[in-house]
């Protein structure tokens, strides 16, 4: 009976570090075993940290902190927030209220976070995730929500930051007289708060996060 579980659990882990099959749509079960499957090498390289991109997932932009992701035809954008991290800055988190159908905070080895969903309407649901220092959105339908919340939780779980290329940095700005300030401040509502960070690729003429076609 042992060996069964055992076998039946290394095959789920499996699955979601490849991201090449449709998950279970129960989000608990899916967040509890993304958050408790092994550790990944990481195969990407970005300013100050490394993550590892699951099979299936596509790079669309690599711009330092700011990352563009494509999964199941739909944009995952990630702000990886080096400065908080180097200075150990206390994440601000969102009541549940805040979110009218999921949320779920995180903890895992000394690292905090949440999970938050809303529905936006008939199948169509925005969801944020904040952890490690780091924090994504994106839109999904339903079908699938969970291989998309499965693929972001492993690669924001993957990032290890490099501290001398973070501090090498940090004291260049500060050399130049550059004045660092960031905070992951908590969203306002469900649409995209990156705007201020993905001005260079996101439309003008688009107040929410880039939906794909036939989103």
């Amino acid at each position: 009976m042992y060996r069964k579980k055992l076998i039946f659990l290394l095959f789920v882990v499996l699955l979601i570090t490849t991201g090449c099959t449709q998950l279970t749509n129960d989000i608990d079960q899916v967040i509890n075993a993304t958050m408790a499957s092994d550790k990944v090498s990481a195969n990407t390289v970005s300013t100050g940290y490394e993550l590892y991109m699951p099979i299936g997932v596509k790079q669309v932009v690599d711009n330092e902190y700011n990352q563009k992701f494509k999964i199941n035809n739909r944009y995952v954008y990630l702000y990886v927030d080096t400065i908080s991290y180097y200075y150990k800055n206390t994440l601000n988190y969102k009541a549940i209220n805040n979110y009218n159908y999921y949320y779920k905070e995180l903890n895992l080895n000394n690292k905090t976070g949440y999970v938050g969903i809303n529905k936006v309407e008939d199948n169509l649901y925005f969801c944020e995730v904040v952890y490690n220092y780091s924090k994504s959105e994106f839109y999904s339908d339903f079908d699938d929500l969970s291989t998309i919340l499965a693929n972001v939780l492993i690669i924001q779980k993957s990032i290890k930051y490099n501290d001398n290329l973070i501090s090498t940095k940090l004291n260049g700005e500060a050399n130049e007289g550059r004045e660092v300030k960031y905070q992951l401040d908590s969203p306002k509502d469900s649409k995209s708060t990156f705007s201020d960070f993905l001005q260079e690729y996101v439309p003008e003429k688009t107040e929410e996060v880039e939906l794909p076609d036939g989103g």
